[in-house]
């Protein structure tokens, strides 16, 4: 009996070890165009916690960094688009990260 739950927990182990990650957590980002020249962004994890203070990138298309805010204690921030293309970045640390083109704005596309 006790070699057949070694041999059982044996053939389990692997598939444990490989399925275990995706039940982690994952990071969300929601960009909203204001349709007022900002964006409003929220971050949020898949558990339903906030990302709250977790800090946002504004990247140009060279990877150049533009702005770097702070989401507040409700994982939220806006910032104003900026005249050129960009990615926005929110960084949880090391596999929790999320990036996202911006949206140029409604009345710049006019």
């Amino acid at each position: 009996m006790k070699k057949k739950v070694l041999s059982l927990l044996g053939a389990l182990m692997p598939l444990l070890l490989v399925t275990g990650p995706a039940f982690s957590h994952t990071l969300f980002m929601n960009l909203t165009d204001n349709g007022d020249g900002t964006v409003a962004v929220e971050g949020m994890f898949s558990t339903g916690a906030t990302a709250a203070n977790l800090p946002l990138y504004l990247l140009d298309e060279k990877e150049k960094q533009i702005l770097k805010i702070k989401l507040d204690e409700n994982g939220e921030a806006e910032f104003t688009i900026p005249d050129q293309p960009y990615t926005v970045f929110l960084d949880g640390g090391p596999g929790h990260t999320v990036r996202e083109d911006g949206p140029m704005g409604s009345e710049k596309n006019e």
